[in-house]
């Protein structure tokens, strides 16, 4: 608790500066034959009536200028990679906030993994999505557009939950796909089991599930309660080659019940590079989402799934706000690189 005051005072000193129009759009990049439709967030000096961008039935858009020009400078560039079923607006409240103290960001839909189209045995594919990761800053930096206006020497990485982990595996984390399968085996209802419970995980590739997919690129990464932790090997986690902030929810689920996914105990594990960990008290997993719709619980009743959208509105907007407190107190020295002309 203490740390995360700390943060908050630091966050009231570096997010004093007029913020940024945000801006958004559609554009589609590809990672080999696995297309990534991303939702491009980005500065604009441009003025005029914002949108809301990325809604769903289920979740709140935010507001944006679609296809606005691209503001003047060279801008810190975020990848935002989602969790198991969400999409490139699942951290769009994130973005918001980084776009407004002057960054690029990405999200892209990650196939296999994303919403109507999360398929559990593709999505155990987990290299997949770091290559994405690394695909999307590929991309970005041969794009005619966005190439000029991006420092390549501030790329950042944020993920939740999967996304989390992909977040740290782009940096040099690592998973053994025997301690998964073992793991699973003594706890099959484990959250970062369940979901995989019908797959025949011995008919995964060990060599892709326990690669290295540093990407040197990457000078930061942030995982928002990420999935997969009890899998990391702490060597590799002493060896990751850029500073990690881990913020982690207090629980799973909403509710009472205190399983968490112990992210914090990442932090134990720094070594060349500092590993921070923040706990978000009364947080829970599904937080790190959208703010809910007034006909979510309704819709997410039927489906079963009623925990995603268990928090009151005013517990979620906490959590989202004590996360950026944490994020832009974290990236402050990539964020005061010069940005341009407001």
């Amino acid at each position: 608790m203490k740390k995360l005051w700390i943060l908050c005072l630091l966050f009231s000193s570096v997010a004093t500066a007029a913020p940024w129009q945000v801006a958004s759009r559609l554009q589609t990049f590809y990672n080999g034959d696995r297309p990534l439709v991303s939702r491009i967030y980005y500065p604009t000096h441009a003025q005029g009536q914002p949108q809301q961008v990325g809604g769903r039935p289920v979740f709140a858009g935010i507001p944006a200028l679609p296809d606005a020009p691209t503001a003047t400078g060279h801008f810190p560039l975020m990848i935002i990679s989602h969790g198991s079923g969400g999409n490139n607006s699942s951290q769009a409240w994130l973005a918001k906030a980084l776009v407004e103290q002057g960054m690029i960001v990405v999200a892209a839909n990650h196939p296999g993994s994303t919403s109507g189209d999360s398929i559990p045995a593709k999505s155990l594919e987990l290299w997949q999505q770091t290559r994405d990761i690394s695909a999307l800053i590929d991309a970005m930096l041969k794009d005619g557009t966005w190439q000029p206006r991006i420092n390549a020497q501030a790329i950042g990485v944020a993920g939740h939950s999967k996304g989390g982990y992909s977040a740290i595996s782009a940096i040099g984390g690592q998973v053994a796909l025997k301690d998964f399968i073992a793991g699973c085996q003594r706890q099959p209802r484990s959250p970062n089991c369940l979901f995989y419970a019908d797959v025949n995980k011995n008919s995964i590739s060990a060599t892709q599930f326990d690669a290295n997919y540093t990407d040197a690129r990457i000078r930061f990464a942030i995982a928002l309660d990420p999935g997969m932790v009890p899998y990391l090997q702490p060597a590799s986690l002493r060896k990751i080659n850029a500073p990690l902030l881990v913020i982690a929810a207090q629980r799973f689920m909403p509710g009472s019940d205190p399983e968490s996914l112990g992210a914090e105990s990442l932090a134990t594990h720094s070594g060349q590079q500092p590993i921070k960990a923040v706990v978000l008290p009364g947080s829970n997993h599904f937080d790190f989402l959208q703010l809910c719709t007034p006909a979510a619980p309704e819709i997410l009743a039927e489906e079963g799934e009623a925990f995603i959208c268990g928090s009151s509105p005013t517990e979620r907007e906490r959590a989202h706000q004590q996360t950026i407190a944490a994020v832009l107190a974290f990236i402050q020295p990539w964020l005061s690189a010069p940005a341009g002309n407001r």
